[in-house]
């Protein structure tokens, strides 16, 4: 297990488009020499729904993925699964006195090599999802 927290200048109802609609989720959900077109993400946003997506590479490589969605609790709770690496994400949104918003973000179910690999990045997507909304 491991957990990340992760302040955003926005509401938790504007935070979490990021989980919900396509162009927010493309704009933070990338990885290293990757990009997530918003027009290759489908969201359908109710227990037992999915976000399908693809990353597509600079050389073109192209590697789509899935995750389930299981409960919600809009705009302050969402569970998503990764089947491979079989992984749960718990990510939970408090609203600041100030306006803005805490994400805590738990990852259960990894083993401690796929945890070392993973959590950097996730620290890196989360922060673009601070950025989309910053700006």
């Amino acid at each position: 297990m491991f957990t990340l927290q992760q302040l955003v200048d926005a509401p938790p109802a504007e935070v979490v488009r990021a989980f919900t609609e396509p162009e927010p989720f493309a704009a933070w959900f990338l990885a290293e020499g990757f990009t997530t077109p918003s027009d290759r993400v489908a969201i359908d946003p109710r227990p037992g729904g999915l976000i399908s997506a693809v990353f597509v590479g600079g050389d073109g490589t192209e590697v789509p993925f899935i995750l389930h969605f299981g409960a919600l609790d809009l705009p302050h709770h969402v569970e998503l699964h990764f089947d491979e690496p079989a992984e749960d994400i718990t990510v939970d949104l408090t609203e600041l006195p100030d306006g803005r918003t805490q994400l805590d973000y738990r990852s259960v179910g990894l083993t401690d090599d796929q945890q070392s690999a993973i959590k950097p990045g996730v620290a890196t997507m989360l922060n673009h999802l601070a950025t989309y909304y910053a700006s």
